[in-house]
């Protein structure tokens, strides 16, 4: 394959036009001289002929130089296109970019560069067309925008697919066209990079960008979310609730006797038991559930959508299956108790901070109750009013 060389041939063409002009004048001339000088054999005189003569060697000399000239001036134009053909080729057989031409929906030029991306030859991509090398998902946008450029729809596009190469391999292709009118016919140009690398780093920035955020808003120790997340869906979880009259209820939890157990077995026990408790929260949380561990040994359990009796049998739930299943600290059974504090919006409280206060007030009656157990924060009210009244 080659680039398009239409204008080239046109002034070949053109030139040898010209030159047969000028053999078919001399003959011309040739037949009226002979002509010319057997009339004057005849019915002239010498100097009728020579007059003659002179004439037509004036017509002839005149016509030649103006017909040599445009025959240099074309030759001219001729070299002059070759080399900049040759710098053409020059330039897009080392780039590092693929490009390919197509003109009137038929490929005329592929560069080495887009033939090394594919791993295919000039003919065998001009025999499959590029469209078979796009990966299944990507074809319909691909061929979509390749009719609208041959159509004349679209002068420039640019997009992105992936492409199987002839080994099989799958590439990250980013293409930058653009279309130009040739005697009448549109003629696409295609520059195409492989961007597999590039894609690849902006995947793994991305990833690592997850990563850190999903580490930001994550308890190092636990894996349940943190204060900060819990700030950020506590006030969107309210707002839902608020705008579509949902409930929203909120579990406190608090680990009974933590200290004793640091003071007996050691911080890395007191670890262990952490990470047990939130074990438990998870395995029993639903999707929309948010686990938090809210401090020390403390923990969140965020439940929209959930009324209070379901949040305490909720929790009543949870505190049977921490204090069943004693954490393993080395070949230690440690057993484990929890105490629950229970409140709703909007029964509890008409805004987060004093849903908070209800659940947090709840549990310490379970504390003061004598642990192990689930309040909440009605019947946390009632104990406290009737405490206040035997005072």
């Amino acid at each position: 394959m080659s680039e398009p060389s239409s204008a080239p041939a046109n002034l070949a063409e053109e030139n040898t036009a010209l030159r047969t002009e000028i053999t078919r004048l001399n003959k011309v001339v040739e037949a009226l001289m002979n002509r010319a000088e057997r009339s004057t054999q005849t019915d002239g005189s010498e100097f009728g002929q020579f007059q003659t003569t002179l004439m037509l060697e004036d017509l002839v000399r005149r016509r030649t130089e103006d017909l040599e000239g445009a025959l240099r001036h074309n030759e001219r134009i001729t070299q002059e296109l070759r080399q900049s053909e040759a710098r053409f080729r020059g330039l897009a057989n080392q780039s590092m970019v693929g490009i390919a031409v197509v003109e009137c929906g038929k490929v005329t030029y592929i560069n080495p560069r887009m033939q090394e991306m594919y791993g295919y030859t000039a003919d065998e991509l001009n025999t499959l067309g590029f469209m078979s090398v796009v990966v299944d998902e990507d074809r319909p946008k691909a061929s979509t925008l390749l009719g609208r450029r041959l159509s004349g729809e679209l002068s420039n596009v640019q997009h992105s697919f992936r492409a199987r190469r002839k080994d099989g391999d799958i590439i990250d292709v980013e293409l930058h066209g653009s279309s130009m009118q040739i005697e009448g016919g549109i003629a696409l140009i295609s520059l195409t990079l492989d961007v597999t690398e590039r894609v690849r780093a902006e995947r793994e920035v991305l990833a690592l960008q997850s990563q850190l955020r999903e580490q930001s808003i994550r308890d190092a120790l636990t894996g349940l979310y943190n204060r900060r997340h819990l700030d950020e869906v506590l006030a969107r979880e309210m707002l839902v609730a608020q705008r579509y009259h949902r409930p929203v209820s909120i579990v406190m939890v608090d680990i009974d006797h933590f200290k004793s157990v640091n003071d007996r077995y050691g911080h890395s026990a007191g670890d262990m038991v952490l990470r047990h408790v939130a074990d438990v929260l998870k395995r029993n949380a639903r999707a929309s559930d948010i686990c938090c561990r809210y401090g020390g040994e403390e923990f969140l359990l965020l439940m929209p959508g959930m009324p209070p009796e379901a949040a305490r049998l909720r929790a009543e739930q949870l505190r049977r299956e921490i204090a069943s299943s004693p954490g393993i600290h080395g070949d230690i059974p440690i057993k484990v108790t929890a105490s629950f504090g229970v409140a709703s919006y909007p029964m509890h409280g008409q805004d987060s901070t004093r849903v908070i206060h209800a659940s947090d007030a709840a549990l310490y009656a379970a504390k003061n109750g004598g642990r192990n157990q689930v309040r909440s924060a009605e019947l946390a009210a009632t104990l406290d009013a009737a405490s206040s009244l035997r005072k």
